[in-house]
């Protein structure tokens, strides 16, 4: 597997811990493995160190809703990964996107990691497709609305607009609005009336 990845382990047993290091590092070598101190706070860190893999506990009261926590440390494509050591937390796992137990080989453990590393992969190859709530936005960007105004129309937060355009340049690889505005006329986001009309 050639896809290098950062992990972030979030884990107060030394000994879970260093057997998730030692099975990633066994994985890949180059698999970039960091512990967050036990006691540590999750918000902080994963904005410092901007992990591409997050392992948790599913019950780590800091965590929240794997959603909110991607918006508010502004990682919208981290991988989300539940670490369950008993039936309690194994029914605490939507919205991860895998769920590794206590209980698992190592090479359940490759299989799922090759999985995310694939998907990761994929995920970067050619244009990432919008989503429905993206193209809302490219829209009324493209008719002249204001970050606040998008939010007010969209009823979401001025943060999240603000995650979204983030996502959408890094999706399209488009910095600029006569880029954005192309993009829209050409994908039917728009029609070249709505922007004349909005000039």
């Amino acid at each position: 597997m050639g896809r290098m990845l950062k992990f972030v382990i979030v884990e107060d047993s030394d000994i879970i811990a260093d057997g998730l290091i030692t099975i990633l590092r066994q994985i890949n070598n180059g698999f970039k493995v960091l512990r967050m101190d036990p006691g540590g706070q999750l918000i902080p860190y994963l904005m410092a160190e901007k992990p591409e893999v997050l392992i948790v506990s599913p019950l780590l009261p800091e965590l929240g809703s794997v959603q909110k926590l991607r918006s508010h440390v502004d990682l919208p494509d981290l991988i989300c990964v539940a670490f369950v050591d008993n039936l309690r937390e194994q029914k605490h796992t939507e919205g991860f996107d895998e769920t590794v137990s206590l209980f698992d080989s190592v090479d359940a453990i490759r299989e799922k990691v090759e999985r995310l590393a694939n998907r990761k992969n994929d995920a970067e190859d050619g244009e990432k497709a919008l989503s429905q709530r993206e193209k809302e936005i490219v829209a009324l960007v493209v008719r002249g609305y204001t970050n606040k105004q998008i939010a007010d129309e969209l009823c979401i937060s001025s943060h999240t607009v603000i995650t979204h355009r983030r996502n959408i340049s890094s999706k399209l690889q488009i910095h600029s609005s006569a880029g954005l505005t192309i993009y829209a006329i050409v994908n039917k986001l728009v029609r070249l009336e709505d922007i004349k009309g909005e000039a």
